[in-house]
């Protein structure tokens, strides 16, 4: 950012500040992640860069929903106007299943069952359809759901999907698919869950190791 600064690069000042602010929503340090967030504002306003608001706008939906300040219906309307601020904006890509997604990160945050009407999981299929299953009180169709679901790639929202993935083997008793999560998840203890990208969160990542710990005990 520095470097970037001194010699008015302004796409990378700005990206180095999209990347400090997912970095510090990881740790749920969300002071450090605001001030990079109205850096990057600033920077866009200065140089006529409208979609960095569509990032900053999903970073502050994040905060609302990690805060613990939000009530589940304040949080899920912050989400839904993150993504009405993205649409058109020529990035499919991002787009492509990432509401659904952020609404069921919220409800299995919040302990409720996953939404079953229709969405475009996009993406994101494989790793929601077991909750969906559950939600739907199919579970001997869940467990198999479960079965077929491939290890996350491991970009940015790799955590919040194993997350996903160790509520729905936990729910259907799947004690193998629970070790695999909680050995993915282990080396991010101290993080919050899909908070490193800067869109969504499950919450602490310690939260859904305990819960695997809490099964795998039983």
């Amino acid at each position: 950012m520095d470097l970037a600064a001194r010699n008015d690069l302004s796409s990378y000042e700005v990206l180095g500040h999209l990347v400090r602010l997912q970095a510090r929503a990881a740790l749920g340090d969300f002071g450090g992640a605001d001030r990079h967030a109205d850096a990057a504002d600033r920077l866009a306003e200065r140089h006529e860069r409208p979609l960095v608001g569509v990032f900053t706008t999903w970073y502050r939906a994040l905060r609302l929903a990690a805060s613990g300040e939000a009530s589940f219906e304040e949080a899920e309307s912050a989400y839904r106007d993150a993504a009405a601020h993205m649409e058109g904006c020529g990035m499919p890509g991002l787009e492509d299943g990432l509401l659904p997604l952020a609404l069921l990160c919220l409800r299995v945050r919040h302990r409720l069952p996953a939404q079953t009407g229709p969405a475009d999981w996009g993406p994101y299929l494989p790793w929601a359809r077991p909750l969906v299953l559950l939600a739907r009180e199919r579970p001997g169709e869940a467990a198999a759901a479960l079965r077929d679901v491939p290890d996350p790639p491991r970009d940015l929202l790799f955590e919040a999907l194993w997350c996903l993935t160790a509520q729905a083997a936990i729910a259907v008793g799947d004690r193998a698919a629970m070790r695999r999560a909680h050995d993915e998840l282990v080396p991010a203890a101290g993080e919050l869950a899909g908070a490193q990208s800067g869109l969504l969160t499950l919450g602490p990542v310690s939260r859904h190791l305990d819960d695997l710990a809490a099964a795998l005990a039983e």
